[in-house]
């Protein structure tokens, strides 16, 4: 009868009676190992993070808590079921790192557990074929040939199996071995590999990520960006250098709707030693990237009472001078006359555009008084003061909305993939397979020897049979047919049978060996 031994290979049985006699620490120890090393519950992990994953989508991952909230609020169990699980951040609440930290741990335990176990199966390989290993072959050919066809055989053996093939001679045997695709067996482990430095690369991601939005006046500096941090909840980040915006332009279609927006921006960093360090104008899907941050162009709006008026002023008759001010921006003359535009008018009375400006004498004195763009010579021809003003329209002032982002561990996801998928070519295109044969003089048949050639693969079975039978062919041609499988098949049964007699022979001798013992004792 066969021993326990080759029921268990892996020794699982002999772990579980060392685990009985290990103190307490030990048997947790082994027990939490175990359950690492779960390889169906990891299964089921994923299929919840898949199920996550598919949860979150329902869920606007681009709004706050509060907007959230105000969906929620209705009934309280509600929020604070939303509030506990933080579905309006699915992939950085702590439920979905939790799951993805265990599934990291399991996989590397996993890989840990098996790993070492095939890396020494495949640098030392069982290159003599045995009876014990021939069992449990299915692909075979063997027949029986003469002494006269040994040269023969070593040829059409080499053909086949190519110079790869390793040949080992020993007391008139002849052992020949080759393996193809040693290394796709490890394409298993190199897609754990992957997913590992996903899992880790996603994990640090989570905790060092930037994703805010800054909003920049026209002509204004800015360095603190406002983050949405895990839970969507924000604080403030500061940038360690400014951001300015030079300009913004708006192009609209003829019903003012907005047609494209962008934006000029510097670089103002104090560790260089010249500045600005970097200019740029961004657009939508046209982003800035400095240190580490990209700068998006998102969205853009307009300041209320914050415009800037386009004034021509000079002395009557004579060289008059541009200048673009601000509401309540003063412009101070030679003389010290001091003109400041105070408030613009869309329509003034039906006669368009204009804006109120007005003029502070030396004296101190004021006086306020009405230009309009449409009528250049108004204020020339009817107010008839030393100086004359000109209105040549007035521009919205905008802030620009930048959406700050930096995610500095996505390299270390993408090159996650790239190993993972590499990973999955080795597993699912290439194939495992080995070659055996040999030569031994045949028991009891004088000048004739016993040729067997196996093949096994660990995937693609119907392929490797289709393969396994062409090799045949060459085979039968070379040497005849062989035994069959239902001769093989017959000779298995038989050694089996042979096996459970010859076992339980040895059990009765053993018992009658004890039976004696006792006798003898007791006649002593």
């Amino acid at each position: 009868m066969d021993s326990p031994e080759e029921f268990d290979p892996e020794g699982r049985a002999a772990d579980i009676a060392l685990a009985k006699e290990q103190s307490g620490v030990r048997r947790i120890y082994a027990m939490a190992w175990s359950f690492m090393c779960s390889l169906p519950r990891a299964m089921y992990l994923l299929m919840i993070l898949g199920v996550a994953c598919f949860v979150g989508m329902f869920f606007d991952q681009t709004l706050t808590y509060e907007e959230h909230a105000a969906q929620w609020a209705q009934q309280a169990w509600k929020l604070k079921l939303f509030t506990f699980l933080e579905m309006n951040d699915v992939f950085g609440s702590w439920w979905f790192v939790i799951i993805i930290g265990y599934l990291l741990i399991s996989i590397t335990a996993c890989s840990i557990e098996r790993f070492p176990k095939i890396w020494l199966d495949a640098l030392y390989p069982r290159k003599h074929l045995s009876d014990q290993q021939l069992k449990g072959i299915k692909q075979t050919y063997r027949t029986t040939v003469t002494s006269a066809d040994i040269p023969k055989v070593k040829k059409v053996v080499g053909a086949i199996f190519g110079r790869r093939m390793f040949v080992d001679e020993r007391d008139g045997t002849s052992w020949f071995f080759l393996e193809r695709h040693r290394f796709a067996r490890f394409g298993v482990y190199i897609i754990h590999f992957g997913l590992i430095t996903i899992f880790t690369g996603g994990i640090l991601v989570n905790f060092t990520k930037i994703d805010g939005m800054m909003m920049i006046s026209e002509e204004k500096n800015a360095r603190l960006v406002r983050v949405w941090g895990p839970g969507r909840m924000p604080y403030t980040h500061d940038l360690g250098f400014d951001i300015r915006c030079e300009d913004f332009r708006l192009k609209t279609f003829i019903d003012g709707a907005p047609m494209e927006f962008e934006s000029d921006l510097t670089v103002w960093d104090p560790a260089s030693p010249v500045n600005p360090v970097l200019r740029k104008t961004i657009q939508v899907n046209d982003p800035l990237e400095y240190k580490g941050y990209t700068f998006y162009q998102a969205s853009y709006n307009p300041i209320p009472g914050d415009q800037r008026v386009k004034l021509d002023i000079g002395p009557r008759g004579g060289e008059r001078r541009q200048f673009d001010l601000n509401i309540g921006e003063k412009t101070v003359l030679a003389d010290g006359t001091a003109f400041l535009p105070i408030e613009t008018i869309p329509d003034y009375a039906g006669l368009g555009p204009a804006v109120r400006v007005q003029q502070v004498f030396p004296d101190g004195k004021t006086t306020n008084f009405v230009v309009f763009r449409s009528y250049p010579t108004f204020d020339r021809d009817v107010r008839r003061d030393q100086y004359e003003v000109q209105f040549h329209g007035f521009d919205q002032v905008y802030a620009t909305g930048i959406q700050v982002g930096r995610v500095p561990f996505i390299p270390w996801v993408f090159f996650g993939f790239l190993v993972m998928f590499v990973g999955m070519f080795m597993a699912f295109f290439m194939s495992h397979r080995r070659y055996w044969a040999r030569l031994v003089p045949a028991a009891g048949a004088a000048g004739g020897y016993d040729l067997v050639v196996a093949g096994a693969a660990r995937r693609h079975q119907y392929a490797f049979e289709e393969e396994f039978a062409k090799l045949r062919e060459v085979l039968v041609i070379a040497f005849g047919e062989g035994e069959s499988q239902k001769d093989r098949a017959r000779a298995l049964r038989e050694a089996r049978k042979q096996g459970k007699t010859s076992s339980s022979s040895s059990s009765n001798s053993n018992s009658n060996d004890g039976s004696d013992d006792v006798t003898t004792k007791e006649s002593t």
